[in-house]
């Protein structure tokens, strides 16, 4: 809580805070990562439905080429 409160006030220890004390090992998308894919997987198959029952609705009749 003291680096947290220490670095919104700007003083911080270091001029340049180094970028190895990020681990990148730790790092997980969590819940609300899970749900974010969760809902657009859904979306993503509610419209491939919608898509394909538009396109069963489309009458195409092509013109036969007079010669």
């Amino acid at each position: 809580m003291f680096n947290f409160l220490n670095s919104l006030s700007g003083n911080s220890p270091e001029p340049f805070p180094s970028a190895t004390s990020f681990d990148a090992t730790k790092v997980n998308p969590g819940a609300i990562g899970g749900l974010v894919f969760l809902g657009l997987t859904i979306a993503v198959v509610f419209l491939l439905f919608s898509f394909n029952r538009h396109i069963k609705k489309v009458n195409f009749e092509q013109e036969e080429p007079e010669s």
